[in-house]
């Protein structure tokens, strides 16, 4: 694929931001994240080198001069964000990709101290992690830079102020530094900023901030995508069975391998909003990476999780559209209040065993996809492979690390890199506009070229 310009991948999970972005032109020169199984599952992915911050720093990586040839590979630094220094960043663009600067930053900082679900403390330091995204793009003198986050930083206190937060985050990236770079804001409207996956081709309701911005050195404003899934729009919504069921249909826990082979039959009665989404799933739209070419026909994470007899009788009690909370509701109403003192917890969680309705979008898929989400057919949570799907990740997409592990243990796991993600299809809507705010400048650079 060619790609028009570059970009540097911050907090880059296991790119999904990268991927839609590459769908629209723009490249990775280098990426940053710190989980080591996330790492993984971007390089594999993305034919990226991982650079090990640690080492380096330390003196122990071994051939490290190595990283500073010349190439065309992502260099993915695994590390923490708060110890790669400009000064990393002017070797790498310089000596590995010949550059000094690149067209766009990008990153999302750990969301969890914004989230809804979280503690929301005032002085968590997760809550300037953002300032690295914005100490880079400032110092290479980006064009534009694009940060993402979760709808609750809109409500998140400062100086317990309730949404000043998200005020001072807009304002640093409107604050020149020292040099007197600066980024102007498409907007802050929340509804402007505030995307639903769902309106742009995504089987799923979630909703990200996106803030972007543009160097005050050029007079360009950027244009938020138009919506183009939903009621009187281009498309309707594309739904959970537009997204899952073409896929091998496992019953039981436990069915599925690693790695398995399939190829999705795309069928002339298919609705245009699912051929459209099976083709880019199944690489027919962009094409499979160069280096993934020879695992064509192959599909990877397709593994049910495994219950015990008395989770799969408890998720036979759930209705499509129903979790754990409303599902006792009603049969406590049927009066079949046994049911829910053999299969259901002392404790119910509304968010619980969710189950997915075949004809809408899925909710959000979260960090906690395997708790949460329900096949919308079979009495089983989804695998990797069918939460992956909901949030547009393509079939040839590798993940890496173990199934499950505790949602507290540091290493992710797939589903909890799936559910940390930007849906790539958003990324690839947003990336679309950013393409035409980068050709207006070039447009503008090569004019007073012309006239000097």
């Amino acid at each position: 694929m060619h790609y028009k310009y570059t970009s540097i991948d911050l907090f880059s999970g296991p790119g999904g931001i990268c991927t839609g972005l590459k769908w629209s032109g723009i490249k990775p020169l280098i990426a940053v994240e710190m989980s080591y199984w996330t790492v993984q599952t971007y390089a594999a992915s993305h034919d990226a080198d991982i650079f090990e911050l640690e080492k380096y720093l330390n003196g122990e990586l071994e051939d490290a001069e190595a990283y500073f040839k010349p190439s065309s590979k992502t260099l993915l630094i695994h590390g923490d964000i708060r110890e790669v220094s400009n000064s990393l960043i002017d070797k790498i663009l310089l000596e590995r990709f010949g550059v000094t600067a690149v067209d766009i930053v990008t990153g999302g900082a750990p969301c969890e101290s914004f989230s809804m679900a979280g503690n929301r403390k005032e002085d968590d330091e997760r809550n300037n992690l953002f300032l690295n995204l914005e100490r880079i793009a400032k110092h290479v003198d980006a064009k534009m830079v694009l940060f993402e986050n979760v709808k609750g930083l809109f409500s998140k206190k400062s100086n317990g102020v309730t949404g000043k937060m998200y005020q001072d985050i807009c304002d640093e990236f409107e604050r020149a530094d020292s040099n007197g770079v600066a980024f102007k804001l498409a907007s802050r409207d929340k509804d402007i900023v505030l995307l639903k996956s769902s309106n742009y081709g995504t089987p799923q309701e979630r909703e990200r901030i996106f803030l972007v911005g543009v160097n005050r050195r050029y007079d360009v404003e950027f244009q938020y995508p138009e919506k183009t899934h939903g009621e009187n729009r281009k498309y309707p919504y594309v739904t959970v069975e537009d997204a899952l069921f073409d896929l091998p249909q496992f019953k039981e826990p436990k069915e599925g391998k690693d790695e398995i082979d399939f190829t999705s039959h795309i069928k002339d009665s298919y609705s245009p909003q699912r051929k459209e989404y099976l083709a880019l799933m199944t690489g027919k739209t962009h094409g499979l990476p160069d280096h993934l070419k020879n695992r064509e026909g192959k599909l990877n994470s397709h593994i049910t999780p495994g219950h015990r007899d008395k989770m799969v009788k408890r998720l036979s009690n759930i209705l499509p559209g129903e979790g754990m909370k409303k599902a006792v509701e009603r049969l406590l109403l049927e009066g079949k209040d046994e049911i829910v003192k053999e299969y259901f917890p002392n404790k119910i969680y509304a968010a619980r065993n969710r189950r997915l309705v075949p004809n809408k979008p899925s909710f959000t898929v979260t960090s906690h996809c395997l708790d949460e989400m329900v096949h919308p057919e079979f009495n089983r949570g989804l695998t990797p492979r069918e939460a992956a799907r909901l949030q547009s990740f393509p079939d040839w997409y590798q993940f890496r690390g173990p199934y499950v592990k505790f949602h507290s243990d540091p290493e992710q796991d797939r589903y909890e890199q799936i559910g940390d993600a930007i849906p790539p299809l958003l990324a690839y809507a947003l990336g679309k506009e950013i393409i035409n705010t980068l050709n207006t400048i070039n447009s503008m650079e090569q004019n007073i070229v012309q006239i000097g």
